[in-house]
């Protein structure tokens, strides 16, 4: 059994156990603020919605000047400024806040967090060769496993960079959150989906 579906078993069991003791149950992702509260985790977050449709840019290439990329929709700005505010609401502590240097990465988590730094190692995988994207991997692995402190450490990336560390199918402004354990280690705790759903 891996330790993803481990610790999905033991959040459940905890749950019924809750119900069966006669105090009122406690929702999943309940359990997962809870436990960003008490710090040291990492938050793996999908950017938020895009613009679609031809004439808005192309999702795959990278443009500093940002004209033509494919950038973060309205309701992408409006997904990332509730995720912020949630986080601000229940004191969720961040030490530090990092993004991919697409566009939509960087605009995501300078609405929702305010100050943030790119990392090349969350760049969008789908633009690497095959060697390049297993270091990247790696090296995300490491950042994740190796994280330490009482703040949490987001990173805002791409939904294929996600992909590549879990099964969850993750839709715009959803964020995994993760238990660092050394090394390149860590556990996955659960979702927190982006628009607040359990």
């Amino acid at each position: 059994m891996t330790r993803r579906f481990k610790s999905r078993i033991l959040l459940a069991a905890g749950l019924i156990i809750a119900g069966a003791a006669g105090t009122a149950p406690v929702s999943a992702s309940e359990v997962l603020w809870q436990q960003l509260a008490e710090g040291g985790k990492v938050v793996l977050m999908r950017h938020g919605a895009l613009m679609t449709g031809r004439g808005n840019g192309n999702s795959l290439l990278r443009d500093p000047s940002c004209k033509k990329e494919r950038n973060l929709s309205s309701e992408g700005e409006a997904q990332a400024r509730a995720v912020g505010k949630l986080f601000q609401e229940r004191n969720i502590p961040i030490a530090d806040v990092r993004h991919s240097p697409f566009c939509r990465t960087a605009d995501t988590a300078r609405i929702a967090f305010g100050a943030a730094s790119p990392a090349d190692y969350l760049s969008l995988l789908e633009v690497l060769g095959p060697e390049a994207a297993a270091a990247q991997n790696q090296t995300l692995a490491r950042v994740i496993g190796g994280h330490s402190g009482p703040g949490n450490l987001i990173l805002v990336t791409h939904e294929p960079n996600i992909s590549a560390v879990s099964f969850e199918l993750m839709k715009p402004a959803d964020f995994l959150v993760l238990q660092p354990q050394g090394g390149s280690a860590y556990e996955e705790l659960g979702v927190i989906r982006g628009d607040a759903s359990d």
